[in-house]
């Protein structure tokens, strides 16, 4: 019987990376040659089969419904009009490359040493260093930021509850990650928004989403800035890093840097497009950065590394590509209808805009996973927003992803961090973060209801 379980775990292990694989090659070949789609699906299908285990009740929800309306859209013959095969197929591409992303990262020494210098940081600078190290590991690690940092946070959790900052490190682990799907081009929240807005330019977020990150950190800095207060600490320089702590940290953002700078060359050299361009970088990083590691002896074989990514990767890979899909067919249905829905006025364009964020958060509260909301969301709007004001809806839902992220009980990052600092995720939200979540959307709204209302005009 052992042996048995023991060969059916190693046929398992093949075909995950199998699946794995052929679904990587199958995205990233999509981008320059035209390649079936439709095997895309069932690689996907068998994958989420053999893994079943793994998938929540959202999952296996959305996944029922995509999979209606592929049989549906097969006998109709509408299914390839909609381009949904092919958002699907690039999204399982591009889980899959930042699943290996995130492995190489999770190995690597420099990555942990820097994690743990900004968790040793003296108790009145803590915060700020966590926020900021959870921010910058986030673009590498994506989740996995959450658990590296309270991982390390955890290991000191009794000297945190004497100082009673437990709450306010758990907090600043959701702000900093919270922030990243503001800008970051290997974010979800670009990745979605940028497939389905296709018409919007990655160039024309990135100052506002740089700007709105860099807010909505400090606003979290201010609002916990009356419980950090440490009659102990005498200087600040013994806040900062030894110079050998910022050569490590140096590192890393130099790491960031690497690979953001190889997306934009692609995107702006290579004519490819975001979204394209981010998936060429992180397959070509990810990759490059596993063979350092298995010169060295610190990574599995490729074979091992695909079946593990797959293997805990199963429910996002079902949930994004499967949202992505959805989104893509609602957008489809709302642009055929060929004037059958009534089209909003155009003055009250900028007021649904400006209500996508608060929407987001909404259905966050409700266990609606962003990825699900958003692709619903955009996939309603496109079709109705005119062209000069689709900027401020892909703002809408990038800035209110990020918002969600943090501010709701049922997010990845949200419950992994809460569950290893041991705090429940409910209370501290309403707590500690329910003041920043109704600036934040206030102050979104209005910002997004100005730039939609002008651009308008224009």
């Amino acid at each position: 019987m052992a042996d048995f379980l023991l060969t059916s775990g190693r046929w398992r292990d093949i075909l995950n990376s199998l699946l794995a694989l052929y679904l990587l090659g199958t995205g990233v070949a999509a981008i320059v040659l035209p390649v079936p789609e439709l095997p895309a699906v069932f690689a996907l299908l068998a994958l989420a089969l053999l893994n079943r285990h793994g998938l929540n009740r959202p999952a296996w929800i959305i996944g029922s419904i995509v999979l209606m309306l592929l049989l549906w859209g097969s006998i109709g013959g509408w299914l390839t009009a909609t381009g949904g095969l092919g958002r699907f197929t690039f999204l399982s591409a591009f889980l899959i490359a930042l699943g290996l992303l995130s492995r190489a990262a999770s190995r690597a020494p420099d990555i942990r040493r820097a994690a743990a210098v900004m968790a040793s940081r003296p108790r009145g600078a803590r915060y700020l260093f966590v926020s900021l190290g959870t921010h910058i590991f986030g673009i590498f690690l994506n989740f996995g930021a959450a658990s590296l940092m309270a991982t390390l946070l955890a290991q000191i959790r009794d000297k945190l509850e004497q100082q009673n900052a437990v709450g306010n490190l758990t907090l600043a682990m959701l702000r900093g990650f919270g922030a990243m799907p503001m800008w970051s081009p290997l974010a979800l929240s670009t990745i979605v928004t940028l497939s389905i807005l296709p018409e919007v330019d990655y160039f024309q977020i990135l100052p506002y989403g740089l700007v709105a990150a860099g807010l909505y950190l400090f606003a979290g800095y201010i609002a916990s800035r009356s419980t950090l207060a440490d009659p102990d600490q005498k200087t600040l320089t013994r806040a900062m890093p030894t110079l050998p702590e910022q050569l490590i940290l140096l590192r890393v953002v130099a790491r960031v840097a690497a690979l953001v700078a190889v997306a934009f060359t692609l995107h702006r050299f290579a004519g490819l497009s975001m979204p394209a361009a981010v998936l060429v970088a992180v397959v070509v990083f990810s990759l490059a950065w596993w063979a350092i590691q298995i010169v060295s002896g610190n990574a599995p074989g490729l074979q091992r590394e695909l079946a593990v990514t797959a293997q805990s990767g199963v429910n996002e890979l079902v949930v994004v590509s499967c949202a992505g899909f959805l989104g893509a067919v609602i957008a489809w249905f709302v642009s055929s209808v060929d004037g059958a829905l009534p089209t909003p006025p155009t003055a009250l364009l900028p007021l649904l805009v400006a209500l996508v964020p608060l929407a987001m958060v909404t259905g966050g509260l409700l266990a609606l996973n962003p990825i699900v909301s958003a692709s619903i969301l955009l996939g309603v709007l496109h079709p109705l927003v005119p062209t000069p004001a689709l900027l401020w809806l892909a703002l809408a839902a990038i800035l209110g992803w990020g918002v969600t992220a943090s501010s709701t009980p049922f997010t990845a990052n949200v419950l992994i961090t809460t569950r290893i600092m041991q705090v429940e995720p409910a209370p501290l939200l309403r707590r500690g973060n329910l003041k920043l979540t109704v600036l934040s959307l206030a102050a979104l709204g209005l910002f997004l209801a100005i730039g939609t209302f002008l651009a308008l005009q224009a």
